[in-house]
């Protein structure tokens, strides 16, 4: 999802029955302090794996903690600490500086220098990757177009390419 509709996520927009969240808004790009209907101007349904969920699950409770307000169902999942909506740009520096720390503190050297935009460039290569339909990927990524998804989104990775190889290969030995 953009980093606009996941700053305008409710907590009741998350359904931990189905693992679904439903994506219903975005942050106002121009007024940060409001939201706006998503880039297509339609809401939509993605689903969510069971360690997100365990994970937003444990971070509901950290939000209560600090207070009940914050883990109310019309509350933001990652509004500030007064449970305003946050703006992009402090998401970024959020997302910029516990990086870093991942990488010195906790000696994730290995985590690549990857942007909250650059997280969903990679998540449509891998299902593209991993043979996901274009369509899949597309409602996953809110695209109002297949084309967005297969001409921005969809990166030919070395792995993509020797598959193809492989499967054509494949095809003409008859197996």
């Amino acid at each position: 999802m953009r980093r606009s509709e996941a700053l305008a996520l409710r907590w009741n927009d998350l359904n931990t029955k189905t693992g679904r969240i439903s994506i219903r808004r975005a942050v106002n790009t121009e007024d940060w302090t409001t939201t706006k209907t998503t880039k297509t101007g339609n809401a939509r349904v993605s689903d969510v794996d069971a360690a997100t969920l365990k994970a937003l699950t444990a971070y509901k409770v950290t939000r209560a903690e600090l207070s009940f307000e914050l883990a109310r169902a019309d509350a933001y999942i990652f509004g500030d600490d007064d449970g305003e909506l946050r703006s992009p740009d402090a998401m970024t520096s959020r997302w910029d500086r516990r990086l870093k720390w991942a990488v010195k503190v906790k000696r994730f050297e290995h985590l690549p220098r990857v942007t909250l935009k650059g997280l969903r460039h990679t998540h449509a290569t891998i299902l593209m990757e991993l043979g996901v339909p274009p369509k899949v990927v597309q409602e996953r990524l809110g695209h109002s177009t297949i084309t967005t998804t297969m001409n921005i989104y969809s990166h030919v990775t070395p792995t993509m390419q020797k598959n193809a190889v492989s499967q054509f290969a494949g095809r003409l030995a008859g197996t």
